[in-house]
């Protein structure tokens, strides 16, 4: 019996470490996959994900920011304010308020929130 437990306990050891920081909340999605089906990137690069622009550049002729490095300034509740438009930068709120579920919400800014590249 114990030569059997020590490989399951094991087992599960490794798929927790394996899965730690990419909590996402049941049913949601990845947050990747979030971003990705809500077009985010149709405005934002994600370079250290591999995510390019699809979009055309403003006529502003600033683009918005790669948010390869989101996660060194902001947390997760600050985005989710941001894209819900409850939060200002430089006094200005996010141009398009996010229209998925919460749950979703939570899975896409836990995930902005671990991107760490400068």
């Amino acid at each position: 019996m114990k030569r059997l437990a020590v490989p399951i306990v094991l087992t599960v050891v490794a798929g927790l470490l394996s899965s730690a920081g990419q909590f996402t909340p049941s049913g949601a999605g990845s947050g990747k996959d979030i971003f990705l089906k809500s077009k985010c990137s149709k405005c934002h690069t994600i370079t250290s994900q591999g995510i390019e622009r699809e979009g055309t550049a403003p006529t502003s002729g600033k683009l918005p920011p790669d948010l390869s490095g989101v996660g060194l300034k902001h947390n997760a509740e600050w985005m989710e304010k941001w894209l819900l438009k409850e939060q200002e930068m430089n006094g200005k709120k996010h141009l398009k308020k996010f229209s998925g579920s919460d749950e979703e919400l939570e899975s896409l800014t836990n995930w902005l929130a671990t991107l760490k590249k400068k």
